[in-house]
């Protein structure tokens, strides 16, 4: 019997009261699990995303999302006008195989120098107004949705590449500003048009800064071009009384840039956690007086572990962050197609029945 309750997340992750059960939050969960858990749990069969059914493709991820028991959906843009990025394919070997995976390529992007910038259609690149506009008046009563979006790592893997962000910042360093400015507008003209929406809960805002030891560029670099447009997110969402999420992976406390996030850019919530880098119990006692806390459970354990080891790894997670509030529990990245799906329920089982007795 879901019962979703946004407003008591929102509270509870504001600190205003204590969590009475645990909430779940989820950057992502692949489609292959999702329709496994349709097709395998609710005895429902998963319509695939073609564009003539895409009303009915978010219709049955509303009702996947209401049945996992969470209070909020995730949504990502569809950008139309769009030209198409540079990828790899290779085999997926997931156990829940889509077949091909995307990789993206390294070395170069779409945008190789300022005469690509200047044929780069930015005017005509916008969001798909329908999957908001739709989910937003669809959803089960006491649910929302989080509009999510990425620069920096859209900027690093497809407009300029690894390699290509690299090299420019030394050669032709205004180039990377101009990118990152352009594109920069485009995610906010997307988050302007959604965040008033009553179904809209909160701004979910995704940029990788990092890897497991360090920064991919320098603090200087994120404080010239990425952070303000993060804090311009930020005060977006607030000034329509909504909440900004941010989620990141790498290690940004080496370099204390986690202190420009929560003290300039003020974000509400943090997202992202790799027990090699910083468990989240240890965020908590560092950090969770000034800002909530989600996931925290390690994808690397929740793809790999037997389910007994990692109930009992989910349990110490929970034991560890709800007594000090401002906490939600969801995988440390997205629900990957990888996670065996046992893994994955036994996770949400954990946190239906805590605390155990």
């Amino acid at each position: 019997m879901p019962a979703p309750d946004f407003a008591e997340l929102e509270r509870v992750l504001q600190g205003r009261e204590p969590p009475q059960r645990v909430h779940l939050v989820e950057l992502g969960i692949d489609e292959e699990v999702l329709r496994a858990v349709a097709e395998q749990h609710l005895g429902t069969t998963w319509n695939p995303s073609a564009q003539d059914r895409r009303e009915s493709y978010w219709e049955q991820r509303v009702i996947v999302y209401h049945h996992l028991g969470y209070d909020c959906l995730p949504a990502w843009p569809v950008w139309l006008h769009h030209p198409p990025v540079r990828e790899w394919l290779a085999a997926d070997t997931a156990g829940l195989s889509r077949g091909d995976r995307h990789w993206v390529d390294e070395k170069q992007g779409v945008i190789a120098s300022r005469v690509d910038f200047d044929r780069f259609p930015w005017d005509a690149i916008t969001a798909d107004p329908l999957i908001c506009n739709w989910v937003a008046s669809h959803l089960p009563p006491g649910m929302k949705m989080t509009v999510s979006a990425t620069l920096f790592e859209h900027v690093m893997e497809n407009l300029l590449g690894y390699e290509g962000l690299f090299y420019l910042l030394h050669d032709e360093p205004d180039l990377v500003g101009s990118v990152l400015d352009r594109w920069g507008q485009i995610v906010y003209r997307y988050y302007e048009s959604t965040i008033g929406l009553d179904g809209v809960g909160a701004i979910f805002h995704a940029d990788d800064l990092g890897y497991k030891t360090s920064l991919l560029v320098s603090p200087a670099v994120l404080r010239r071009h990425v952070f303000p447009w993060l804090k311009k997110y930020a005060v977006l969402a607030h000034a329509h009384g909504k909440m900004f999420w941010y989620h990141c992976c790498g290690n940004v406390y080496r370099s204390g840039v986690i202190k420009d996030l929560i003290d300039d850019v003020q974000i509400d919530a943090f997202h992202a956690f790799q027990d090699v880098i910083l468990p989240i119990a240890e965020f908590q006692a560092c950090y969770g007086r000034r800002v909530a806390c989600l996931g925290g459970v390690d994808v690397d354990c929740l793809a790999r572990l037997d389910k007994a080891p990692l109930r009992t790894y989910v349990r110490d997670i929970l034991d560890h962050c709800m007594p000090g509030g401002r906490f939600a529990l969801g995988a440390g990245n997205t629900v990957t197609n990888y996670v065996p799906l046992d893994n994955y329920l036994a996770m949400r089982d954990e946190a239906h029945h805590w605390p155990h007795g």
